[in-house]
């Protein structure tokens, strides 16, 4: 039996790292996708998963071989055996258009693939929170601590607002065209987070402004991306404002959001961990052009990205 499953990539429009101390955070699936395929055989043997990007890793019992990259999808996959009682030998193909490191969700993505081609192994149509509880189950070997964000975006897609612990607000999708500009700085998510830690400990106050003030922009974000996106675009620039004085922006990320509004973006921020990634911008069709051509003069990779209300589907095998 052959099962392959998709889910779309996600960005932050607006609440990282508040996300993490329960504030919201307002994020869209994209149509940037990843692919897993899991054929299961009906006999005892190793479990093989394959890598485009990474190569091959193999589980014999509990015993993994093989990249560290490839350890979140082993996790998945021993959950997925005890839970579900599964005897057989499976083979897992993985493989990803999200750039990695880019704070697009890619583990996550892949992550939700994987957990519903297996559940789909057992069940016709695997609830939501089994999926859910699976890929989270991933995303803790690769990020220890996640929110969850990510894993919601690639689930049930679209336009949805995040508050960790207690649930998902589907929302309708908003107006405009999402240009995603990479700084080439790599970014360690974990360094970020614990730098904006440091920022609670050392001055609870100021901490305490910024989250109430990231917060009250994500929520008013999530009502003007229908109605009026240049001031949502206004929104997302300070929002940015805010990252900076958590520590987590740079001079590179800074000169990226300010080319693109130079250009005639409505606005921009980085998305993600920050210290390096990617930066966000809110533009029309109009703009477009224009925006990109600011962003490659300083030697950043652009990737247009449009919503899209789909979260992980199957594709029918013939």
């Amino acid at each position: 039996m052959k099962i392959v499953c998709n889910a779309p990539a996600k960005v932050i429009i607006s609440g990282e790292h508040a996300v993490v101390y329960g504030h919201p955070a307002l994020v869209a699936a994209v149509n940037v996708y990843s692919k897993v395929s899991v054929e299961a055989f009906d006999e005892i043997g190793a479990h093989e998963i394959f890598s485009e990007k990474y190569g091959f890793a193999k589980m014999i019992g509990r015993a993994f071989s093989g990249p560290s990259q490839l350890k979140p999808f082993a996790r998945i996959i021993d959950v997925f055996r005890d839970s579900e009682g599964f005897k057989g030998r499976l083979r897992v193909r993985i493989s990803s258009e999200i750039p990695p490191a880019s704070g697009m969700g890619s583990s996550a993505s892949l992550s939700v693939a994987l957990a519903n081609a297996l559940l789909k192994l057992v069940y016709d149509k695997p609830s939501d929170e089994k999926v859910f509880s699976l890929a989270m189950e991933g995303e803790r070997v690769a990020h220890v601590n996640p929110s969850g964000v990510d894993v919601a975006a690639a689930l049930w897609g679209g336009l949805i607002l995040f508050v960790k612990d207690k649930g998902v607000e589907r929302l309708e999708a908003g107006q405009g065209v999402f240009l995603l500009a990479d700084s080439g700085l790599e970014r360690n998510t974990k360094d970020m987070i614990m730098k904006v830690a440091s920022l609670k400990d050392r001055e609870p106050d100021l901490f305490n402004i910024i989250m109430a003030s990231v917060s009250n922009i994500t929520l008013r974000i999530s009502r003007l991306l229908q109605t009026d996106i240049a001031e949502a675009g206004r929104l997302m620039t300070l929002n940015h404002l805010l990252l900076s004085l958590m520590g987590v922006s740079n001079s590179r990320l800074d000169s990226l959001v300010w080319a693109s509004i130079s250009a005639g973006a409505y606005g921009a921020k980085l998305t993600g961990g920050g210290g390096g990634g990617c930066v966000l911008a809110l533009v029309d069709e109009k703009s477009l052009g224009a925006v990109e051509e600011a962003l490659h003069n300083l030697d950043a990779p652009t990737m247009v990205l449009r919503m899209v209300e789909k979260g992980v589907y199957s594709e029918e095998l013939e």
